[in-house]
């Protein structure tokens, strides 16, 4: 780096702090829901997966921290020292506003992960589970930082580059998959409808992590499902039922951590390699190159 430029280690302490404090709660909850099922006499945790889950989430987090002090940082750094970026007050309206800024992006972000294999490469993981509980929501990719394969920065960059603080950012966007954590269960059913019309619930996300035909692609909103009403990927549980949970392409079926985040990558460079066709990074996940077929 050059003078002037120093790496502030501040907000990946910070992070950490956070990141601890849910994940005791996360696992408390994922205790009781476990308990819950098994009382309901319904399919309880699969302990292999569950380990599994929360070692991906580890790796993940870690990663995150990496591109927080390595990439972030950096940036943050440089617009700093530069003088640039604005002075935004940091009030109860300002964190509101970023905190829906931020979904808003994720919302595009999620719906490209989905919708290109460059993409599909940090996500699948997470939807290859043939289960639908608290533990899946921890089930994350260590790719899904790196740009290289998504653009998951579109809900940091903007707000770094306005000069918003590092640890402010965080914390708001760890507050949004917070929230998202709690979406990941079959135990709690329906909302008001007015909580559903504006949130995403459980049963708005139960049909996001569908792969019927029915269910691909819909859904994406993080906390707000707002955004898929706005741009026609809302789908109703009610108009698809029966969930079926799993991918539709290439299914996970392991519980080997490096195979879980890798095989999809793996699979992508010896398809693009065979088929020499690079518009298979572009496509959607179940498209298939007729050179690679043959």
């Amino acid at each position: 780096l050059k003078q002037g430029i120093k790496m502030d280690l501040a907000p990946l302490l910070h992070a950490l702090m956070i990141i601890i404090g849910f994940g005791i709660v996360f696992l408390i909850i994922m205790g009781l829901e476990h308990y819950y099922l098994i009382k309901q006499k319904q399919e309880a945790y699969d302990l292999k997966e569950t380990i599994a889950n929360i070692f991906s989430a580890v790796l993940y987090k870690t990663m995150d921290g990496i591109y927080l002090i390595f990439f972030l940082g950096i940036v943050a750094a440089w617009i700093k020292s530069n003088g640039l970026g604005w002075n935004v007050p940091i009030t109860w309206w300002s964190i509101l506003l970023i905190f829906i800024a931020q979904d808003f992006f994720f919302y595009f972000a999620h719906l490209f992960a989905h919708k290109f294999r460059i993409g599909w490469v940090t996500h699948k993981i997470h939807h290859s589970s043939k289960h639908f509980n608290f533990g899946v929501a921890l089930r994350q990719s260590l790719l899904a930082p790196i740009p290289l394969f998504g653009i998951f920065s579109i809900v940091w960059l903007p707000f770094v580059f306005m000069g918003v603080d590092i640890k402010v950012v965080a914390f708001i966007y760890e507050l949004n998959l917070f929230y998202q954590f709690f979406i990941h269960t079959k135990t709690i059913d329906r909302l008001p409808k007015w909580y559903e019309a504006v949130f995403n619930t459980p049963a708005h996300h139960r049909v996001h992590h569908g792969c019927a035909e029915s269910q691909i692609d819909t859904n994406f909103g993080g906390v707000f499902i707002l955004w898929d009403r706005l741009f026609g990927t809302f789908k109703d549980e009610a108009q698809v039922k029966p969930i079926v949970f799993g991918v539709k392409s290439r299914p996970i079926t392991t519980n080997n951590v490096v195979v879980m985040i890798f095989e999809e990558l793996i699979d992508l460079i010896k398809t693009t390699w065979k088929a020499k066709d690079l518009r298979v990074l572009f496509r959607h996940p179940d498209w298939k190159s007729e050179k690679s077929e043959k």
